[in-house]
């Protein structure tokens, strides 16, 4: 049977590495289901980017992941083209930077559905769609297991994806579906463009590997627990040994 996969938030970053991994192991038959939000440039490039011979195996469904009613349209268009998820890949995260003492609800409301409340129900409505022995990977991150005051939101709804993911393993126990979490420290995306040198230098110096982490060493780890059956409710870190100095 054909592995059939979702990716939300696939066209930058780390989404766009697992994207070119599991591409890059696909055999024929597979499928790929990217999602993204706004930017059909970047998806049609993306696409483009591919190897001739696998373009046929992506399929692109543009939803804004902030948006229940557009999660909800996301779901019925798998739901419609496909008859089984293999694996769900849940990688769509924003955040902040704004001082706590400058947060309102809305900021606090959009960071909490967007990184948590969306992808769970995203999760409900393709449940019963999941194989047996598929796999569902959330992108945590080690900011929701140590404290990080640089985003407490984004913290703190890290920290409730990582705990859903062992919530969910005994929800799926009777599909034999397994539920992981990754966990990144920093990683080289879009998101560090903006950080100073001094503070790069002041993180590197607390990570033993010295130096931010790359999205395929990201992608490498996610599919080595995608493919692996007897992983299951766990949480995997990749931050280079992150405060071992």
């Amino acid at each position: 049977m054909s592995n059939i996969t979702v990716l939300t938030s696939g066209t930058s970053g780390i989404g766009r590495a697992i994207a070119e991994k599991i591409i890059s192991e696909a055999s024929e038959g597979d499928k790929l289901i990217i999602n993204y939000g706004h930017n059909d440039k970047a998806a049609e490039e993306m696409k483009e980017s591919f190897p001739e011979n696998k373009r046929s195996m992506v399929d692109f469904i543009k939803a804004d992941m902030s948006d229940y009613d557009e999660m909800l349209k996301l779901a019925e268009k798998i739901k419609k083209k496909y008859d089984h998820v293999d694996w769900l890949v849940l990688n769509t995260g924003i955040s902040t930077y704004l001082p706590f003492d400058e947060y309102t609800y809305e900021l606090w409301d959009k960071i909490m559905r967007t990184n948590v409340n969306i992808p769970a129900f995203l999760v409900k409505e393709l449940k019963p769609m999941m194989a047996e022995n598929g796999n569902i990977l959330f992108m945590g991150s080690h900011a929701g297991q140590a404290p990080y005051s640089s985003s407490i939101v984004y913290g703190v709804s890290k920290a409730a994806v990582m705990f859903m993911a062992r919530d969910l393993v005994k929800v799926f126990d009777e599909q034999k579906v397994s539920v992981n979490a990754i966990a990144p420290g920093f990683i080289e995306t879009r998101w560090q463009d903006n950080r100073s040198d001094e503070s790069r230098d002041r993180i590197n110096r607390k990570i033993a590997a010295h130096r931010f982490g790359t999205p395929e060493e990201v992608a490498e780890l996610c599919y080595t627990v995608l493919s692996n059956d007897y992983l299951n409710g766990s949480i995997y870190d990749v931050h280079g040994g992150y405060d071992y100095f």
